[in-house]
């Protein structure tokens, strides 16, 4: 196309004698440029000789011009400076406990910054939305903190940040609840988050409030409600994954809500790359329920080959309240189920898979004097689907996915790489088991089972997944170096894309996650995945752990608590700035052109991908951190929504 060779990924395999469409992605989407493209087609035989160019002209897609901003007055802050001691800066950025920034902040922003100038503190959201403050507090003694509205009282939630070791920093990370009064140090920094819920049934106007310090200093607020109202239920999914369940139910419970708080989902993976040998545990579902007995861990794997139907009671006791949404009925957004959540099923649940291999690499042939493996496989998905049916769950996102790693030579593993997989027979297994969940689905039309693959080489695809509209999980380097070729899959066969990496570390600036959510938004995902979040012992109360967006304190009593973070924070502000991209998507019908060149006028969403090694998942940097331009986006995304 005008001289420059199109993309391979683009280009079929040639078939003499058929009619084929080449699709260029670049010709159909809207351009800038006017006037016409110059397509060029010739074809090689075999012996690398080539025939004549066929040329033809093709007009390109004018894109069509943004709706108008419009203006909106800004009113400037009057009444003295805020009392000494007192700075507030937003959720998503932090200083350590030197005071010195987090990431590269202006001089001035701890009292001058997109929600404080000084004298007043001023936010903005939408019904629905979770808007946050956060107070870097300096001073002596015991002090309470409060937040509080004229005439209104949203749920507001007060957390205290705990400085941990960041290499040779101590940075605030994990949050603790308010509880009693807050010791104030006049050389150091209190972090007080205060987490405001606007009703999803509030009235657009101006909310008047001040936050009030027991030694008597008040901070003025105002708060904007918007005329437009958040989602209960997200469009744009960020899953929390991990592995291994909690020894308890109501520790699973806690850290889902903590999730649910924030518009996030927890995603935790209950089997081990060890359950392919015959008589091997299959899975790893022995929670203690809330009648104090365990799960029958037993007699939920004791599934023989051609059963036509499992144990699920203790399934159903321990998940149902996530799965139904009823665990979250009295929480900000009320019985939303989780949009995503691992079922057992992989290539050694039910049966072990090596007690019917037979060494074939081919996974189309590997079971064929074991017809039984794969009917028992789709018996126990269809019973699954037919309990789900009956439970009422239909809006819980369920996944089938394949995580083990293993090869033809470890018996006690599975015969393929399933998760991030790179080899023919590897890639062909994988469509072997997205076969089995397809037959085993085709009576649960109203239940979401999605077929979920994780891929970090889609290069390597090789055409066995072609046909499938599958759920893959992306990684940010994969996606960063071959966007184009699995937007191509998402084309052909109506893909469901998320993205998986890792959160940035606590010594980064939060930012990033904005630029790595739009980025991947605009390229077709619909989700982020950061690949493990659950600090299991606790040590992230004491010394960074970039995984451990939830840590697991055993310190608070008979049964740990689940502590949050403020990274945990950006995320849900990461999420609630998509809603309101999603928002203006659909009430402008933008087109992919335009979103971009609308973004782009206020933000950089230029990142590059870090990774340890080959085999990493990634974590995105943004190239320039501007907490100013992300607000400046946030304020003109809601303005055109508010605009006639």
């Amino acid at each position: 196309m005008d001289g420059q060779p199109v993309r391979r990924e683009h280009i079929p395999l040639l078939r003499p004698g058929q009619h084929q469409t080449i699709v260029l992605p670049e010709l159909l989407a809207e351009s800038r440029r006017s006037g016409s493209a110059t397509i060029g087609v010739r074809s090689m035989n075999r012996n690398g000789a080539f025939s004549d160019w066929t040329k033809l002209d093709a007009e390109r897609v004018q894109q069509r011009p943004l709706p108008q901003l419009p203006s909106r007055s800004v009113s400037t802050a009057a009444g003295p400076k805020a009392p000494a001691g007192v700075a507030v800066v937003p959720v998503c950025d932090r200083y350590d406990q030197s005071g010195n920034a987090v990431g590269d902040l202006p001089p001035d922003y701890r009292t001058a910054n997109p929600i404080f100038d000084g004298r007043r503190i001023t936010l903005s959201g939408a019904a629905g939305e979770v808007v946050s403050l956060q107070l870097l507090l300096r001073g002596e003694g015991r002090q309470t903190v409060s937040v509080e509205f004229a005439g209104q009282q949203p749920d507001v939630k007060l957390f205290r940040a705990v400085y941990v070791k960041a290499g040779d920093r101590r940075i605030p990370d994990p949050l603790l609840p308010v509880l009693d009064p807050v010791p104030l140090q006049q050389n150091q920094d209190a972090v007080i988050v205060a987490d405001i819920s606007i009703p999803f049934d509030a009235a657009a106007g101006t909310w008047k409030g001040n936050v009030r310090i027991s030694d008597g200093r008040v901070i003025p607020v105002l708060l904007e409600v918007y005329p437009f109202q958040l989602p209960r239920a997200a469009s744009f999914f960020c899953e929390m994954n991990s592995y291994g369940l909690p020894d308890h139910v109501e520790d699973y419970y806690e850290m889902q809500r903590a999730a649910h708080d924030n518009r996030v989902h927890l995603n935790i993976l209950h089997y081990s790359h060890n359950t392919a040998a015959a008589g091997a545990r299959k899975s790893n579902l022995d929670m203690r329920l809330r009648s104090g007995r365990r799960m029958d861990n037993r007699r939920y794997d004791a599934i023989e080959p051609g059963a036509r139907h499992a144990y699920w009671d203790d399934f159903a006791a321990a998940f149902g309240p996530v799965l139904d949404g009823s665990l979250f009925a009295d929480q900000h957004r009320g019985a939303i189920p989780v949009p995503g959540f691992y079922l057992t099923f992989h290539e050694s649940w039910p049966l072990n898979c090596r007690r019917f291999f037979n060494g074939d690499p081919d996974a189309m042939k590997s079971f064929a004097e074991h017809p039984e493996y794969a009917a028992t496989w789709t018996a126990i998905l269809r019973d699954f689907g037919t309990l789900a049916k009956s439970k009422g769950w239909n809006s819980t996102g369920f996944q089938v996915y394949l995580n083990n790693k293993g090869s033809l030579n470890e018996p006690e593993k599975s015969p393929w790489v399933l998760d991030e997989p790179a080899g023919f027979w590897d890639y062909r297994a994988l469509r072997y088991y997205g076969e089995l969940a397809d037959a085993g689905r085709t009576d649960a039309a109203n239940v979401r089972i999605d077929y979920r693959i994780d891929i970090s080489r889609p290069e390597y695809t090789r055409g066995e997944l072609s046909g499938r509209s599958d759920h893959w999980v992306v990684s940010a380097g994969a996606f960063a170096a071959y966007r184009s070729l699995v937007q191509e899959q998402q084309r052909q066969n109506g893909l469901k894309i998320w993205i998986y990496g890792t959160t940035p570390d606590v010594d980064q600036s939060s930012r990033s996650l904005h630029a790595w959510a739009v980025d991947s938004w605009l390229g077709g995902a619909s989700g982020l995945v950061p690949w493990q979040t659950v600090n299991k012992s606790g040590s992230a109360l004491q010394e960074a752990d970039t995984l451990g967006i939830f840590i697991m304190d055993s310190s608070a009593g008979e049964r740990p608590a689940v502590r949050q973070t403020l990274r945990l924070k950006a995320w849900r502000d990461t999420q609630q700035l998509i809603e309101y991209l999603i928002l203006l998507k659909a009430q402008r019908q933008l087109t992919p052109a335009q979103l971009q060149q609308f973004i782009e006028e206020h933000v950089s969403i230029r990142t590059r991908v870090s990774q340890r090694n080959a085999d990493d998942a990634g974590a995105l940097q943004a190239e320039q951190v501007s907490p100013a331009s992300w607000h400046s986006l946030r304020q003109a995304t809601a303005a055109l929504l508010m605009a006639p």
